[in-house]
């Protein structure tokens, strides 16, 4: 006696499961002291912001529970910026210069991060305070 195994069938659209949004940035948020965002601004060759201008930093990575976070503090030219690094719940203790991701997506521009950052690109990602209209043609909303 032979059994046959039953055909795979496509799931219809209405009953998939929805396809899972784009993952959330960090924004943990922190202060960039007065003394590091006036050494940002040397390095930038920025006579025209303030410490004040610059201080209120977010991490926009991807969502991470480990390791530091980082966040653009100024850019110095089209492919370098000055970015400030820190652990959580602590101000940050580093700045870096580091070159801008060199990854774009043909409709979305380029990646606002820095190269080698981990998680997604500026594109793949959901930021609730710049939403940005996902790939599939989908708008982020805030509420």
């Amino acid at each position: 006696m032979t059994t046959s195994t039953p055909t795979p069938t496509a799931i219809p659209a209405a009953d998939r499961a929805p396809v899972p949004s784009r993952p959330p940035i960090c924004s943990s948020m922190t202060v960039l002291p007065d003394l590091l965002a006036s050494t940002a601004l040397a390095w930038a060759g920025d006579r025209h912001c303030t410490p004040a201008d610059i201080r209120d930093l977010r991490c926009t990575l991807q969502h991470h529970t480990a390791g530091h976070h980082y966040a653009l503090v100024h850019d110095i030219d089209d492919n370098t910026a000055v970015w400030a690094r820190w652990l959580q719940g602590s101000a940050p203790d580093a700045l870096l210069v580091l070159p801008d991701c060199p990854v774009s997506h043909p409709d979305d521009g380029g990646c606002g991060e820095y190269e080698g950052h981990p998680g997604g690109h500026t594109w793949q990602v959901h930021d609730p305070w710049n939403p940005r209209p996902s790939l599939t043609g989908e708008t982020s909303h805030t509420s």
